[in-house]
C-alpha cells in the first residue's frame, strides 16, 4: 500500500514530464531515478494526469465511442510497424476511463499487463501533446496531478481515522 502522505508532485515531475514530451531520450532516465514508491507514484500520477488532460482536451465535452475507435485506429496507422504495440481495446477503454464514462464496464487493466497500458498511454499522450501549447499542458497535468493526490491523501486519511 502507498503512503500518500510520503508522495510529492514538484518542479522535478513537470521537468522530466517535459523532456518525456520533447522527446529527450534521456527522459526515461529521470523517470527511473524514482526508484522507491513515493517517487514512482509521483511520477505515475503526472504522466496519467497529462493523459487526461490532454483526452479530455481531444475529445470533452461529446464524443462517440466510434470517435475514439477511429483515432486509436488513425494512431495506430500512423505507428506502422510499431502498431501492434497498441492495444485498441486498452487505448479506447483507458481515453473511456479519462473522460470518466459511465458506461464503461472494464476496469484496469482492462485484460491486459502493466506494460501495455503504459505503451497505449505514452503514445496516446505523445500523439495528442504534439501542437498543444505544452506550458499549458503541464501546468493542467500538474494541477489535476495535485488534486488527485489531494483526493487520495484525504482517502488514506479517513481510511486511517475509520481504523484507529
Amino acid at each position: 500500500m502507498i503512503d500518500w502522505s510520503a508522495v510529492e508532485i514538484d518542479d522535478e515531475h513537470i521537468a522530466a514530464l517535459r523532456s518525456l514530451l520533447q522527446g529527450d531520450p534521456g527522459a526515461s532516465e529521470k523517470y527511473a531515478s524514482g526508484t522507491d514508491d513515493a517517487a514512482a507514484s509521483g511520477y505515475t500520477m503526472v504522466i496519467y494526469s497529462a493523459f487526461a488532460v490532454a483526452v479530455r482536451r481531444r475529445f470533452s465535452p461529446k464524443y462517440t465511442h466510434a470517435q475514439l475507435a477511429r483515432y486509436v485506429a488513425d494512431l495506430r496507422i500512423s505507428l506502422g510497424a510499431d502498431a501492434s504495440q497498441i492495444n485498441p481495446r486498452v487505448a479506447e477503454s483507458m481515453m473511456r476511463a479519462a473522460l470518466g464514462d459511465e458506461t464503461l464496464k472494464d476496469h484496469e487493466p482492462y485484460g491486459a499487463d502493466l506494460s501495455t497500458m503504459v505503451v497505449a498511454e505514452l503514445a496516446i499522450l505523445d500523439d495528442l501533446a504534439q501542437g498543444a501549447e505544452l506550458d499549458d499542458l503541464l501546468n493542467e497535468a500538474a494541477d489535476h496531478a495535485h488534486r488527485w493526490l489531494a483526493a487520495e491523501r484525504a482517502k488514506q486519511a479517513a481510511g486511517v481515522a475509520a481504523d484507529g
